[in-house]
């Protein structure tokens, strides 16, 4: 349950990162909380992935700030789906 719960917050934070990317009125909240979840992520998992998430996090927050749009979009929403498919595999067995 918990890494459905997880991916649920990441796919949260995907669609704040693409509402901001595309300067796409967004409220304050969304975007600072997703990025302070990435973030926090990071620190408390300490693997290779949740490192990913913090780096990922911390873009979301200076995109949002400084209204910086870069191709690093791109490959975090790569990221973002590797990660969501992953879930979707392995957890799809649990439910059947």
């Amino acid at each position: 349950m918990i890494p459905i719960i997880l991916m649920l917050l990441d796919m949260i934070s995907l669609v704040s990162l693409t509402l901001v990317q595309f300067k796409i009125p967004v409220a304050f909240q969304l975007p600072v909380m997703s990025s302070l979840y990435l973030i926090a992520k990071g620190f408390i998992f300490k693997d290779v992935m949740s490192i990913i998430d913090l780096l990922c996090g911390t873009y979301l927050l200076v995109t949002f700030l400084f209204g910086i749009s870069s191709f690093l979009y791109w490959i975090i929403f790569a990221w973002f789906i590797y990660k969501l498919v992953f879930v979707v595999i392995f957890n799809i067995g649990k439910f059947t």
